[in-house]
């Protein structure tokens, strides 16, 4: 607490305040972190036009988030305190996984009861949306490739869009 204290700027009393104990101070980092990854994702479910279009513009900043460097830094570090932290680690699934399964789920389900998406079970596309996003982070998670270039189309986001087309498409 008194390197966290320093690194902020305040005292370890301050921290002591408002936090209650070190777990409790790990999941705001981890709240506050996850909300700034993935909120641009979420907000594209939600904008009109061709679903898999949508469904693209959901893909790409998803990949692009999980990607990026604080979102490499938090897994690495959540990973590192889950034995210590499981709160943290469960925290950090929600965030990543259960809070996006959901809208997307919601998604699919009025696209496939219009007829514009293929397919029967909303729940199961959210969950293969996501497991194909998360997939194609692992390279990168573990330090073995290179970030993409600001403006390059996130790498994978097209090899999801095509598995997700021939899946779903109308």
């Amino acid at each position: 607490m008194s390197s966290i204290a320093a690194d902020a700027g305040g005292s370890k009393a301050t921290l002591w305040k408002y936090f209650r104990s070190k777990e409790v101070l790990f999941e705001a980092v981890v709240e506050t972190a996850t909300e700034r990854l993935h909120g641009d994702a979420l907000a594209q479910l939600s904008a009109p036009g061709d679903p898999l279009a949508v469904l693209q513009s959901f893909v790409i900043p998803l990949i692009d988030a999980l990607r990026s460097d604080d979102s490499l830094t938090l897994q690495r570090e959540v990973g590192a305190q889950a034995i210590r932290l499981p709160r943290a680690a469960a925290l950090l699934r929600r965030r990543l996984v259960d809070d996006l399964e959901a809208p997307l789920s919601d998604f699919f389900a009025a696209h496939m009861a219009n007829g514009a998406l293929r397919g029967d079970n909303p729940d199961e596309a959210a969950w293969i949306t996501l497991a194909l996003c998360l997939g194609f982070n692992h390279r990168h998670l573990l330090g073995g490739d290179d970030m993409h270039r600001d403006g390059e189309v996130a790498e994978g986001a097209p090899d999801v869009m095509k598995i997700l087309r021939r899946l779903y498409g109308p």
